[in-house]
C-alpha cells in the first residue's frame, strides 16, 4: 500500500536534511513526501530542490502563508497513496512504523484509522525521551480501539495523540473532511473528533517499534500549553454543536457526550483562570466570551484566593518568630 507523507514546512528547513534522511530509512519503501512550503522566507524550497534530485519521492507545492491546517488539506487533495501519514518537519518516525501501520491496515480491512506511541525530546537531545511536551514523564495518551459514541467518549476526554502518530485510509477525508483552516490550535484534535463523529474505526496499535518523535523546542513549552488550553475553550464549543446536529448518536448518548465535554470545558476554564494573567482585561473579556461575567467574576475570586494561599506574604507566619530577649532578674 502506498504511503503519502504529509509535511506542511514553515521556516524549518533546517530540519529538513534530517526528516528526509529519516524517511529514506523507512522499511516501507512505497511512499511519497509531499512537502506542502507554507511561505516560507528561509532556504526551505533550495533544501528541498537539492533532495528531489537524488530522492524521487519528494514533491513540492509552495502556497501563501496560511496556516499549518490549509497546508495539509493542500497536501491531501495532492496526495496519490491509499494511506496518509502526517509529519510535521522538525519530528521523526520511528523505522519501522510506516510497516507496521501499512501491514496492520492490509490485515484489518475494516480500520479507518491506526494511531500509535508518540514519545518528546528536547531539540538536541533525541535520546532522552518522554511521554509528554513538559517532559516531566506524564502520560497524557489514550489507547482504545472503537468507533462510534465510545469513541467520540474518549476523544472528549482527551486528544488521540499527536498529529504525526495515526494514519488513515485517504478514503477516510472523503466523508470526514479536511482539517479545519479557522481553528489555530487543536485543529488535530478536531480532525480526529471530526473522524469519530463520522463514523471511523479507530485503532490502537500496541507495536513498540511503531512511534513517532516529536521534538520539543526550549522556551515555548509554557506559552504552548496556556495557548493550547484557550485553544481547547474553542473546540469544545464546538463539540457541542457537533454533539446536537449528530444524527448518528442516541438521545441518551448525546445527554452523556454533553454532560462529559461540559464537565471538561469548565476544568480547562479554570485552569485557565487559576493559572492566566488575571490583571489583563483582554485575557478576562476573552474568557466572558465562554461563559458570561457573572461565571468569571466568580472564577476569578476563587483564582485570587487560590493565589494567595499557593504565594503566601514572606512575612505571613512569622510574627511570632522573632528572637526573645531573656530578662535577668
Amino acid at each position: 500500500m502506498k504511503v503519502s507523507i504529509i509535511i506542511p514546512c514553515y521556516n524549518y528547513g533546517r530540519y529538513l536534511d534530517e526528516c528526509f534522511s529519516n524517511l529514506q530509512g523507512q522499511s516501507h519503501p512505497d511512499w511519497e513526501a509531499i512537502v506542502v512550503d507554507d511561505g516560507s522566507t528561509d532556504q526551505t524550497a533550495e533544501i528541498v530542490d537539492a533532495w528531489r534530485s537524488k530522492e524521487q519521492r519528494i514533491r513540492y507545492f509552495r502556497q501563501e502563508n496560511s496556516g499549518v491546517s490549509a497546508a495539509r488539506n493542500l497536501g491531501l487533495k495532492k496526495a496519490s497513496g491509499e494511506l496518509i501519514q502526517f509529519l510535521d518537519a522538525d519530528d521523526l518516525l520511528s523505522p519501522d512504523k510506516i510497516r507496521l501501520q501499512a501491514d496492520y491496515f492490509l490485515r484489518h480491512p475494516e480500520v479507518d484509522l491506526c494511531y500509535t506511541e508518540n514519545h518528546y525530546f528536547a531539540d538536541g537531545a533525541p535520546d532522552l525521551r518522554f511521554p509528554d511536551q513538559e517532559c516531566l514523564g506524564r502520560e497524557w495518551m489514550i489507547r482504545f480501539s472503537g468507533r462510534g459514541a465510545f469513541a467520540i467518549e474518549q476523544l472528549i476526554r482527551n486528544n488521540l495523540a499527536v498529529v504525526s502518530s495515526p494514519m488513515l485510509r485517504k478514503s477516510l477525508v472523503d466523508y470526514a473532511g479536511f482539517f479545519p483552516e479557522k481553528l489555530r490550535h487543536n485543529e488535530d484534535w478536531q480532525y480526529w473528533l471530526q473522524c469519530a463523529l463520522a463514523g471511523a474505526n479507530i485503532h490502537f496499535l500496541p507495536e513498540p517499534e511503531a512511534y513517532t518523535l516529536i521534538r520539543v523546542h526550549s522556551g515555548s513549552v509554557s506559552q504552548q500549553v496556556q495557548t493550547m488550553r484557550y485553544g481547547e475553550l474553542t473546540l469544545r464549543s464546538w463539540i457541542r454543536e457537533q454533539l446536537s446536529e449528530a444524527a448518528s448518536l442516541q438521545e441518551p448518548e448525546k445527554a452523556a457526550l454533553h454532560r462529559l465535554n461540559e464537565e471538561r470545558k469548565r476544568q480547562i476554564f479554570k485552569q485557565i483562570m487559576y493559572h492566566g494573567p488575571l490583571a489583563n482585561l483582554a485575557h478576562l473579556s476573552r474568557l466572558a466570551t465562554v461563559y458570561d461575567w457573572p461565571t468569571v467574576l466568580a472564577f476569578y475570586l476563587k483564582a485570587l484566593n487560590f493565589r494567595r494561599k499557593s504565594n503566601p506574604s514572606p512575612h505571613a507566619g512569622n510574627r511570632h518568630h522573632h528572637p526573645v530577649q531573656r530578662q535577668d532578674a
